[in-house]
């Protein structure tokens, strides 16, 4: 049975509880100084082309902000604006006050004082206002979202069928667990979970391919704030009677987290007394670590891998000032890298070599001072990298040597079976099957981990 849901409602955040005290609590930099009034004209000179002569003069008068009230108001603006919340100006404007006129300078003064109000167009008070602001504001907002029954949920079993077609690329296999005669994958990672799931999972009852015209597609709000929809892989039945709306993922991308949280939100809204939805989310090196032979321990096994791309959603929303991507700033200027690897390193990298490293380090930068932070994050930018790495050094080295077609590359492919321990014969025509597809059609899966067998096979197997 699938529900249909509505799309998420989300109440409007308020902001509640935030105190000055709170405020002189996050205050941990040094005071500014109030310096003498600084420039605020500028006198221009219009010349004749050819003479040079002076033909007129201006004085332009550009106070960025004419009064210590005005400033108020364009920083509540500017926190409502990156915190995503309306209506503090009551609540905010009066701690923004007390924060410019008592902790923020070396000495106190009054919103009034002409030094006050030329230093508040400055770049520096306004890092500082945004990096003690914006945590609080954040940590201090609460909110909700809900999804309500559009319709009664609907069985697998009405489902209209759907055509699918067999291709390399796009494989389809059949399974005995499924209403439908066959399951369509979009790659080998799917293919092997569907396979799990038809023959491994003792405690699976059933499972489809949420596919067709029917199929489950879940709203998100993705980058730049459009809604977008996403349509999760399988739904799955366990014999205890609990469902699993899963994803496979082999290589992420950068709306990863928000589809994960969306995919929560819908198992939580889903679940009733008589039936608990969860979301499995099955990421490639997790799944290929699995030695277990139920989809509960598959659960367990991949709950961290779960957690820590929800994390890694809220630590991008966590970042100081008003950055809104770790990108962003890794564009304007290169991390510290001191301690970690030789600049001179990164320099010789291809670019998107080095901005992975970049981003990389960055992430780890922002984290490694906080407590009880994972360090997951810190690695997703790398994976691409050293999967790419590892398919372009198979290429290089195993494809000149591999025949081109017919008796002799069928041969060249197939393992030795000399010595072979009856066990170990499948896991080496698995190798075997993936290293093909990785040299001959370019889709195989997990480039890093076929190099390591590839390795241990060269070096370890008689």
């Amino acid at each position: 049975q699938i529900p249909r849901l509505s799309a998420a409602h989300k109440i409007v955040p308020k902001l509640e509880g935030l105190t000055i005290e709170d405020i002189k609590s996050a205050f941990k930099y040094k005071p500014l100084p109030l310096k003498d009034k600084g420039i605020d004209k500028i006198e221009y000179e219009g010349r004749q082309l050819i003479t040079g002569e002076v033909i007129e003069k201006f004085e332009f008068h550009i106070p960025l902000l004419q009064s210590g009230i005005g400033a108020v108001s364009y920083f509540v603006k500017q926190l409502e604006t990156i915190c995503k919340v309306r209506g503090i100006h009551t609540t905010l404007a009066p701690l923004l006050q007390t924060f410019f006129e008592e902790i923020l300078f070396e000495k106190k003064t009054n919103l009034f004082d002409p030094q006050l109000v030329s230093r508040l167009g400055d770049s520096d008070v306004a890092e500082h206002v945004r990096a003690v602001f914006v945590p609080l504001i954040r940590a201090k907002t609460t909110q909700s979202e809900t999804r309500t029954t559009q319709q009664e949920a609907l069985s697998l079993a009405y489902w209209k069928p759907f055509q699918v077609t067999h291709s390399e690329r796009r494989p389809v296999i059949e399974a005995g667990k499924t209403l439908f005669n066959l399951v369509p994958c979009n790659r080998e990672l799917e293919v092997a979970v569907a396979t799990f799931l038809n023959k491994r999972a003792s405690d699976v009852a059933a499972f489809a391919k949420n596919a067709g015209s029917q199929c489950l597609r879940i709203d998100y709000i993705a980058g730049g704030g459009r809604l977008a929809f996403y349509t999760p892989d399988f739904f799955v039945r366990t014999k205890a009677g609990n469902y699993y709306l899963v994803e496979t993922k082999g290589r992420e991308d950068k709306d990863v987290p928000k589809k994960a949280r969306a995919a929560v939100e819908w198992c939580k809204s889903a679940s009733n007394k008589s039936c608990k939805w969860d979301y499995l989310y099955v990421s490639q090196s997790v799944f290929e670590r699995l030695s277990d032979d139920s989809i509960e321990a598959l659960a367990r096994t991949c709950a961290p891998a779960l957690q820590g791309v929800i994390d890694e959603e809220e630590d991008k929303a966590q970042f100081p000032l008003f950055a809104t991507q770790i990108e962003e700033e890794t564009k304007e200027k290169a991390p510290d890298a001191e301690g970690i690897v030789e600049q001179v390193i990164l320099d010789v990298l291809p670019d998107r070599y080095r901005r992975a490293s970049e981003h990389a380090i960055s992430l780890f930068r922002f984290l490694e001072n906080k407590e009880d932070m994972h360090f997951g994050p810190v690695f997703q930018p790398l994976l691409g990298c050293l999967d790419e790495a590892a398919r372009g050094l198979m290429l290089r080295k195993l494809q000149p040597s591999m025949p081109g077609f017919g008796q002799e590359q069928k041969a060249w492919f197939n393992p030795y079976w000399d010595n072979v321990d009856n066990r170990d014969i499948k896991h080496y025509q698995n190798i075997a099957r993936n290293l093909k597809k990785t040299l001959v059609y370019r889709n195989g899966i997990s480039p890093l981990g076929l190099l390591r067998s590839c390795l241990d096979y060269a070096m370890n197997d008689n």
